[in-house]
C-alpha cells in the first residue's frame, strides 16, 4: 500500500472514531396526522406529472445557486457569472468529475462551501483513494426522509400503505462511517426512532464481515422488521444458512426465549416436513431493502431465502438517495428533491471518454428516450457542493410497452458504471450483469470472480479469475470451464458470440483458484490497513496489483 492510500486510510478511521453527533431534527408524532398524510410527506413525489416535477427540479436549483454563488467552490464553477435560469447553469457550468473538486474537497476544506458542513462522508475513489463528500444538515435530513419514503414503499402492496412505524426493528448490514451508509445508520434511529439490531456505537469499530455475522446473531432473539443490506451479502448468507442449521447447537442467545421458540419451530418444521429452514422462517421481515449492480441478478435468490424480493435502492455517495423503486416493483423513479438531473446519450458519453476534447450533450428528464441508455449527472441541492457531475452510472430508461400506467415520471433500471464495461474488439461490452447471469447459466456452485481484458496478440482475451465450490469443484479444468462460460455469455449476448462467428475466435480464459482464495485477499488486505472497499476485487477491470494478490492468495492455499 503506498503512502498516499496509506494516510487517507488513516484519514478514514480517524475521522470514523471522532465523527460528530449527527444533529438532525428529530421527526416526532410519525403517524400522528394520519397515515395518508405520511404517504403524501414521503411518497407523494410519486404522483407527480412531468412539469411538476420539472418545476420542483428547477426551483431547488435556483435555490441551490443562491446558497454556493459567493463560495469558494461556487466562485469557481460559475467562473464569475451566476446563472440566472436553469439554461444559463446548464450553458456556463461545465461537466465536471472528481478531479475539479480535489482541491477543495480532499484537504477538507470547510470554507469551499462557505462554512462547515456538518459532516464529511466518503466513497473509494481512482488509485486506492478516497473521494470525500460534504453533507449540509439539510442534504443529510433529505437522505433520511428519501430513505423513509423507501422504507414505507418497501413494506408496500398498494398506493397508500403504511406499514412500517416508530420502534421497528432494522438490520443494517452496511459499512461503517464515514461511508454514507454509515451516517444512515445512526442517521435513521435518531430522526425516524427505529431500533437496530446492533447498536451502531457498540458495532461502529468492528469489521465488515464481523458485523454481518454479529447482527444475524443478535437478531435470533428480536423481531426483525427491516433489512437494509447489499443483495449479494443476503444470498451468500442465505446459501450458507442450511448447512449451518444443521449443524446448530444451543447455546447462550439461543437460550433467550424469543429465539429458542423461533429456532425450534424452525427445526421441528424441517424435520417433519423434510423441508430446508432458511432464514425466512427464523426472521419473517415486513421489507428487505437491497441495493448494488447485482440486485436484479440476485432477486429471485434473495426472495426464496428471505421471502421477499428485495425493494431497489439507487443512490450513490455524491449524490445520496436518487431513486427507488415502487409497489408495482417495475424499474426506479426518480426522487425530484436528491438532486438535479441530467443525462447523456450513451453514444456520446463512449465518445467523450475516448475523445476529451468532444463535449457531450446532456438531456433533461422530459427529453430521454423510452428503452435508451444514458450516462447521469448530477447537480447537489441544500448548500451541497457537486456541479453537473459525471457519477460515471450509467441508466437504462424502459420501453415504453414496459413503462407503468400509474405514474407520469419514466421508470429506469440501473446497469451499472460506466466505466466498469469491457470493450470487445468493438463488438460489445460487457457488463457485469451479462456475466453474473451467464455464471447462473453455467450450472457452476461458485464462491466468487473477477474478469479484465488482455491481449494475446492482437487478439481481446476476457481473462475470468473464478474461484469455484463444492465437491464437483477439484474435477473441472480450466478450459472446459472457459467453453462451458463462453457459451453462456454468447447465449445471453449474440454480439460477443459474434467474436467467434466472425473472427474466428474464443475470448474466454479462465484461471481456476484455490478454496479460500477471496477470503484470503480480503485477510491479507484487512490486516494491510486496506479501505473496506478494497478488500475485494472489482468484479469487472480487474486491475494489476489485484490480480497479484489474487494469484498469491490461491497460491497459499495450495
Amino acid at each position: 500500500m503506498d503512502i498516499q492510500t496509506e494516510n487517507q486510510s488513516q484519514k478514514a478511521s480517524a475521522d470514523a472514531s471522532t465523527m460528530p453527533e449527527l444533529a438532525v431534527s428529530r421527526v416526532t408524532g410519525f403517524g400522528d396526522a394520519g397515515l395518508d398524510a405520511e404517504w403524501e410527506k414521503y411518497c407523494g413525489y410519486l404522483d407527480l406529472t412531468m412539469d411538476e416535477f420539472q418545476e420542483i427540479q428547477a426551483r431547488l436549483l435556483q435555490e441551490q445557486i443562491a446558497l454556493v454563488a459567493e463560495t469558494p467552490i461556487g466562485r469557481k464553477m460559475f467562473r464569475g457569472r451566476v446563472p440566472l435560469s436553469e439554461a444559463e447553469f446548464r450553458e456556463f457550468v461545465p461537466l465536471t468529475t472528481y478531479s475539479d473538486y480535489v482541491a477543495f474537497f480532499d484537504e477538507g476544506q470547510d470554507e469551499s462551501l462557505g462554512g462547515a458542513p456538518h459532516i464529511w462522508a466518503h466513497t473509494t475513489g481512482a488509485q486506492a483513494g478516497f473521494k470525500w463528500v460534504p453533507y449540509s444538515v439539510r442534504g443529510l435530513e433529505r437522505l433520511l426522509d428519501s430513505l423513509m419514503g423507501a422504507f414505507i414503499l418497501a413494506a408496500a402492496d398498494r398506493k397508500g400503505e403504511v406499514n412500517v412505524r416508530p420502534g421497528d426493528t432494522v438490520l443494517y448490514n452496511t459499512p461503517e462511517r464515514p461511508y454514507v451508509s454509515g451516517l444512515v445508520t445512526f442517521g435513521m434511529p435518531a430522526r425516524f426512532g427505529f431500533q437496530t439490531v446492533l447498536s451502531p456505537e457498540a458495532s461502529e469499530h468492528m469489521d465488515f464481515r464481523e458485523r454481518i455475522r454479529a447482527g444475524f446473531r443478535a437478531a435470533l432473539g428480536k423481531q426483525v422488521d427491516v433489512i437494509i443490506s447489499m443483495t449479494s451479502v443476503l444470498t451468500r448468507v442465505g446459501q450458507g444458512f442450511s448447512d449451518q442449521t444443521r449443524t446448530t447447537t444451543l447455546n447462550k442467545s439461543m437460550l433467550r426465549p424469543r429465539a429458542f421458540w423461533r429456532i425450534a419451530r424452525s427445526l421441528v418444521k424441517r424435520k417433519l416436513l423434510r423441508m430446508q429452514v432458511l432464514p425466512k422462517d427464523l426472521w419473517p421481515t415486513k421489507a428487505i431493502l437491497g441495493w448494488g449492480t447485482d440486485t436484479s441478478f440476485f432477486r429471485d435468490q434473495v426472495a426464496r431465502y428471505w421471502g421477499h424480493i428485495p425493494f431497489e435502492i439507487y443512490a450513490c455517495t455524491e449524490g445520496a438517495l436518487m431513486a427507488a423503486e415502487t409497489w408495482e416493483r417495475n424499474g426506479l423513479v426518480l426522487n425530484p428533491y436528491a438532486d438535479f438531473y441530467e443525462f447523456i446519450p450513451l453514444e456520446e458519453s463512449i465518445r467523450s471518454r475516448e475523445d476529451e476534447r468532444f463535449q457531450p450533450r446532456t438531456l433533461l428528464i422530459d427529453e430521454v428516450e423510452p428503452g435508451k441508455m444514458y450516462e447521469l449527472v448530477i447537480s447537489n441541492f441544500y448548500g451541497m457542493g457537486f456541479f453537473r457531475y459525471r457519477v460515471g452510472h450509467l441508466v437504462k430508461f424502459l420501453p415504453e410497452s414496459e413503462q407503468s400506467d400509474t405514474f407520469a415520471l419514466p421508470q429506469f433500471t440501473f446497469e451499472g458504471r460506466a466505466d466498469d464495461r469491457i470493450d470487445m474488439a468493438g463488438f460489445t461490452r460487457l457488463d457485469a450483469k451479462t456475466i453474473w447471469e451467464a455464471m447462473d447459466k453455467s450450472g457452476y456452485a461458485y464462491q466468487d470472480w473477477s474478469v479484465r481484458k488482455e491481449f494475446k496478440g492482437d487478439s481481446p482475451i476476457l481473462h475470468m479469475f473464478l474461484e469455484l465450490k463444492g465437491p464437483a469443484a477439484q474435477a473441472i479444468e480450466p478450459d472446459d470451464a472457459a467453453m462451458t462460460i463462453h457459451h453462456a455469455i454468447r447465449d445471453i449476448d449474440p454480439f460477443y458470440g459474434d467474436l467467434e462467428t466472425m473472427l474466428g475466435i474464443i475470448p474466454l480464459k479462465v484461471t481456476l483458484l484455490q478454496a479460500g482464495t477471496f477470503d484470503r485477499f480480503y485477510d491479507v488486505r484487512k490486516a494491510g490497513g486496506y479501505d473496506l472497499e478494497l478488500r475485494t476485487p472489482p468484479k469487472m477491470n480487474t486491475p494489476d496489483d489485484d490480480v497479484a494478490a489474487l494469484l498469491a492468495a490461491s497460491a497459499a492455499g495450495v
